[in-house]
């Protein structure tokens, strides 16, 4: 190789070497230094239930510069029950001047408790031996159970005996062992009915209505509705609407001119007795995330400025002679009427109204950090909340098991659309009442303009099953009124205050069954189609039976644990609404009574 040639190479060479440093070569970033290990940010998630897959709920990794994640577990798996290690690993968008990052965190996995389902067994003849017809209950998953009293216990006295059971999971590594209990009525004779005054439910607060967004209301329709006499309904608690008001947040306070009206009805109510409590459907415009009292929801911003609002709603209603119960954190939170796949009936059909959407995460916050402002200070009041459209606990069990919310929530309610009365354990067991606020029945005539005594049946019954089944302490109905002669009649009165049979069917409760009475343990169905519940108080004993049935039913009644010895009957039938028959003799706290075809029958001590 010649000189020139040795030269020539050497400048190619150098050249590409410069060319090489300058194009990020040797494994440095563009800025010049080594690639940067992006920052990921990834708390700890909380405890979940086995059961529950893994969502972006628990997957929800962040980093300080683009890119994508992949998950360890990935999304949809369900783990076991224990402490799991989720992992993550990010690949950044631009690899050139980042790394690839890891990062992992610890998830507590809970063991689910199986559900059991073990139906009321039917009332059994006393000297009855206990078997699989009573012994009967079911569970989600496999297992064993075991009842006490064990099959094959003879029940030789008559009266409400507890049955329990405890389950044990063949699975035990994520389940947890689960216990329920039913009740049996042991009777002297087959086909009777027991009600023991021995033994307890839930405390009675009342049976209501409501009447948002109602004009003033006359005496005559206020005592109809309220008084306890002959012909009147003998309701006891009034739920309110509180209609939105122009806040300012400058100065806490509202303008209330839009309050006083619905707040005279009360005060009407109030003076014969009955509890107020009210429920807002919106917050101002001016706190929401649409400005609209329609759709939206509260800004987190104007938390405090909700629960100033609402202070100064229970301020202007003492000043106004009211004195408020409690009153609810928003009227139906998980449900939009203005969706355009909604239950299209108002104009133009839609049915869109005033409304504020809630989640249970929010809920729980709220009433965590400012429930207190309502419960504590001048003219104090109960929270309620959530008053679910459909009465999903899933919109209260977040509050309930943050002691910071609970703390401050005295009552648990809900709606009864698409859904049944049930008995709410958490709520119970966290000592909250439970309320039904808000449920209305068409008539069995769609679109009648008046009822009959299948209405009255229909409204008795799940009267009665809130009662039993659900355990609630109080039952609101919707609108007490009728809205028009020409409309729709589910209303417990009409345009002229006489009652529809909705309100008759209420009146055999409300009139007789007061507040602060207690449910007593009786046999819920004692023969097929035929429904009882118990209750007393101030030195009164109250049955009240329907016979849904289209033939008479001759009940035998059977009283333990209290000295009854006459009971007068109000029965209410397709010719005579509510009225007062002869007392009936109780002899050795037993009578037998002929119940009429298509009734509803309420017998006083």
């Amino acid at each position: 190789m010649s000189v020139f040639t040795k030269r020539f190479v050497l400048v190619l060479y150098l050249i590409a070497s410069i060319f090489i440093l300058g194009c990020g070569g040797g494994g440095s970033s563009s800025s010049g230094g080594p690639p940067i290990t992006p920052t990921i940010t990834w708390a700890t998630p909380a405890a979940i239930t086995y059961g529950t897959a893994l969502s972006s709920t628990q997957l929800n990794a962040t980093a300080s510069v683009a890119g994508s994640f992949s998950y360890s577990p990935a999304a949809g798996t369900i783990l076991s029950a224990g402490t799991q290690t989720l992992m993550v690993t990010f690949t950044p968008t631009d690899t050139k001047d980042y790394t690839t990052a890891n990062a992992s965190v610890s998830l507590t996995v809970n063991k689910a408790t199986p559900v059991i389902t073990w139906p009321t067994p039917s009332t059994i003849v006393a000297g009855a031996a206990l078997s699989n017809t009573q012994l009967d209950a079911t569970a989600t998953i496999d297992g064993t159970f075991s009842y006490s009293p064990a099959s094959g216990s003879v029940m030789n006295s008559t009266g409400y005996f507890p049955l329990s059971t405890t389950f044990t999971p063949s699975d035990t590594t994520d389940w947890t062992t689960a216990t329920a209990t039913v009740s049996l009525f042991v009777v002297s004779s087959a086909g009777a009915a027991m009600v023991d005054y021995g033994s307890s439910e839930q405390t009675i607060r009342g049976f209501g209505a409501a009447e948002a967004w109602y004009g003033p209301m006359s005496n005559s329709e206020i005592a109809t509705l309220y008084g306890t006499g002959s012909g009147e309904l003998g309701l006891s608690i009034m739920r309110v609407r509180i209609a939105p008001a122009t806040w300012s947040s400058a100065t806490q306070t509202a303008q209330t001119s839009g309050w006083a009206t619905e707040l005279g009805n009360a005060l009407a109510a109030q003076s014969l007795g009955a509890t107020i409590f009210a429920s807002p459907w919106t917050p101002p415009p001016s706190m929401k995330s649409n400005n609209s009292v329609n759709e939206g929801s509260l800004n987190s911003a104007n938390y405090s400025d909700f629960a100033n609002y609402l202070k100064a709603y229970a301020n202007f209603a003492a000043s106004q002679g009211v004195s408020l119960y409690a009153i609810s954190m928003q009227n139906e939170p998980d449900w939009n009427p203005c969706a355009p796949n909604g239950v299209d009936e108002g104009p133009n059909g839609k049915d869109c109204y005033e409304s504020c959407l809630w989640t249970a995460a929010q809920m729980d916050s709220w009433a965590a950090g400012y429930g207190s402002v309502l419960t504590s200070g001048t003219n104090p009041v109960k929270l309620m909340m959530p008053e679910s459209f459909y009465f999903a606990s899933s919109m209260s069990d977040t509050a309930l098991n943050d002691s910071a919310a609970a703390g401050n929530i005295s009552i648990i309610a809900g709606h009864l659309y698409g859904s049944a009365p049930y008995y709410y354990a958490n709520a119970v067991n966290k000592g909250k009442d439970v309320w039904m606020t808000e449920h209305f029945l068409s008539p069995t005539v769609k679109g009648a303009t008046t009822t009959t005594i299948a209405d009255a049946i229909a409204a008795a019954k799940e009267i009665h099953n809130s009662m039993t089944v659900g355990q609630y302490n109080a039952y609101v109905w919707w609108w007490a009124t009728n809205q028009s002669v020409t409309s729709e009649a589910d209303g417990l009165i009409d345009t002229s205050n006489n009652p529809t049979y909705f309100g008759y069917a209420m009146a055999q409760f409300s009139r007789f069954v007061r507040p602060g009475y207690l449910r007593y343990i009786a046999t819920p169905t004692p023969v097929d189609g035929v429904y009882l519940s118990a209750y007393g108080g101030s030195g009164h004993q109250v049955i009240v039976v329907i016979n849904s049935t289209d033939s008479s039913v001759s009940l035998p009644i059977e009283i333990k644990n209290q000295s009854v010895t006459s009971v007068t009957p109000y029965q209410t039938t397709s010719s005579a609404p509510v009225s007062q028959l002869s007392a009936i003799t109780v002899t050795n706290n037993q009578f037998t009574d002929t119940l009429p075809a298509q009734s509803i029958t309420t017998y006083v001590q």
